[in-house]
């Protein structure tokens, strides 16, 4: 189906650095984009880009810290004080002067230097269908249902012709597993033998799921290689976002015609960005359930981080459009909303951009601005948009939202104690942590249903506890806690059905409270991406699928509707 064209070509412009070391001091000296570490005759030096969220590291108190989720990064050891490593710039000392290099790389994928037609639809949130003169390819699609356990919804519903849509094209990139981008009850509706392109992320996160759903033909893409869609003009190659996280975006050509979805992703293929007429982002922001799901923190505390990291968003694309200079810039996957009554205090203070925070930089750039709230089609001849419009048909009948919620807490009433104890048993994760898991009503109040996980010891430990108190913060100094006050039919639906644990954290289900208050990287990772599905985790218990939701969701429209 994909023919491989090899590894993605790499313009490579060298800057020269050069240092005079009477002017470098013990300790942190920074500059603009790196930092320099000296202890004696010895140095480090490191990128001032944080690992996580691409943040500036700064200099605070005497440490360098990133200023959008505080973390605090350790020159003298390499790494962040959760344990996550920074690579080191290579240098050598010449005479008096530390020298290095700092490489700035632009990818630039295989293309025919002719103007073939190019058309993009907008579906929903990170649905786009891209059709040539003789392909057309899907990403990312959610048309009905909730996603994050019911935390998040579809601003506006997706057009009926969606179905038709999906299995019509030559194949679907899912571009990593949050249910907002691999979503479920969507895919259930399509054909299971069409073609899913999906990233070769080491811990498998993103297949292992899309296979587990019954999907018997997907093509894993390996990063920075390109792709030739057979007997078309279509190449493509799927490039990594530079953090920890498995995600991705895929960089595309067709003809003259070159584009990037770097969806989610940050620091898209590790700010290695190649020049495009055609560039497409997340743009909203209040992605995540910190800070406002965070007990660590005071509602004025959460209030002024949300509103920075809002804001860091905004800088970031601003800084991404600026180094590529695309044509055509089209702001996607932020059109989500918290729907239901018992989240309205989210819906009140998550606040997020607009498209219209944009179009102002945008057009001091020269860069045109596609917004999918006007016009949902864009059609152009080589890199010159041509014509742009709405496409007038009925939108998709979906349930209200306090309906599916009615369906996940008769689906998952009941716990099952002995297959929860199963299931952190094992999960085969070493760390010197221990978890404690309360069970909440809609509004986070404790069932009484409280359970205690060590993670540091030879063999994990499970036992029911009657309740938790702060106190327990303080025992065992030398280990970590983390205590996750979660609704209980999104804790059981993420346990029964092998879910990852990040729905719970960015779909708004669980309250967090962490001591040391710092993100658990290993912690996160292993419960997102590695045990997750079926293939990983040992069923024991009958649970609520994709399967039993479809048929909820089929016989309610039938009822409402026929």
């Amino acid at each position: 189906m994909f023919r491989n064209l090899g590894k993605l070509k790499f313009l490579d412009k060298n800057e020269k650095i050069k240092i005079s070391l009477n002017d470098l001091k013990d300790g942190i000296n920074f500059f603009d984009n790196f930092l320099i570490y000296r202890s004696n005759n010895s140095l480090k030096i490191y990128n001032r880009k944080c690992d996580h969220a691409g943040g500036k590291i700064i200099s605070k108190d005497g440490s360098a810290i990133c200023p959008i989720h505080m973390w605090k990064f350790n020159p003298s050891k390499g790494s962040y004080d959760n344990g996550v490593k920074k690579k080191e710039i290579k240098h050598f000392i010449n005479k008096n002067f530390v020298e290095f290099t700092n490489t700035l790389s632009t990818p630039e994928i295989q293309k025919i230097k002719k103007k073939f037609d190019t058309k993009i639809r907008f579906l929903n949130h990170a649905f786009l269908k891209i059709y040539g003169e003789n392909f057309s390819f899907s990403t990312d699609p959610w048309a009905i249902g909730p996603a994050f356990n019911t935390g998040w919804w579809l601003k506006n519903s997706t057009k009926i012709d969606w179905v038709d849509q999906l299995n019509s094209s030559n194949f679907i990139y899912i571009s990593h597993n949050h249910p907002d981008h691999l979503h479920p009850l969507t895919l259930s509706k399509i054909k299971k033998n069409i073609p899913i392109v999906v990233p070769n992320f080491k811990t498998k996160s993103t297949e292992m799921f899309i296979k587990d759903l019954g999907f018997d033909n997907i093509q894993v893409l390996d990063f920075n290689y390109q792709y030739n869609l057979e007997n078309t003009n279509l190449n493509i190659s799927i490039l990594k976002s530079g953090d920890f996280r498995d995600d991705s975006g895929i960089y595309f050509s067709n003809g003259e015609f070159t584009g990037l979805l770097s969806v989610d992703a940050n620091m898209i293929n590790f700010g290695r960005l190649p020049k495009v007429n055609f560039y497409g982002s997340s743009f909203a922001g209040g992605a995540s359930g910190y800070p406002l799901m965070f007990d660590n923190y005071k509602i004025e505390e959460q209030m002024k981080i949300s509103l920075k990291d809002k804001n860091f968003l905004k800088s970031k694309i601003y800084d991404r459009l600026k180094k590529m200079s695309p044509n055509y810039f089209m702001p996607y996957a932020g059109f989500f909303s918290e729907k239901l009554k018992r989240d309205k205090k989210i819906l009140k203070y998550n606040k997020k951009n607009s498209i219209d925070d944009y179009l102002k930089f945008c057009e001091f750039n020269k860069i045109a601005v596609l917004n999918v709230l006007k016009n949902d089609v864009y059609k152009f001849k080589g890199i010159k948009l041509i014509n742009k419009k709405n496409i007038d048909i009925k939108v998709t009948k979906d349930l209200r939202p306090e309906k599916y919620l009615e369906y996940y807490k008769k689906e998952f009433k009941k716990i099952d104690e002995k297959y929860i104890r199963e299931y952190f048993l094992n999960s085969n994760f070493k760390d010197n942590l221990l978890l404690y898991i309360c069970l909440t009503n809609d509004s986070f109040q404790s069932l009484n249903q409280n359970y205690l996980i060590n993670f540091s010891k030879k063999k994990i430990s499970f036992r029911k506890i009657s309740k938790f108190t702060k106190s327990f913060l303080k025992k065992d100094p030398k280990l970590k806690k983390l205590v996750l006050k979660v609704r209980k039919e999104s804790f059981l639906n993420t346990i029964y059905n092998k879910l990852p644990w990040e729905d719970l954290s960015i779909g708004f289900q669980c309250k967090v409270l962490r001591y040391p208050n710092l993100y658990n990287v290993n912690f996160w990772h292993h419960f997102t991406n590695i045990y997750t599905t079926s293939t990983n985790v040992r069923s024991i218990t009958d649970c609520g699928s994709c399967e039993s939701l479809n048929h909820f969701f089929d016989n309610q429209i039938h009822q409402n509707f026929n």
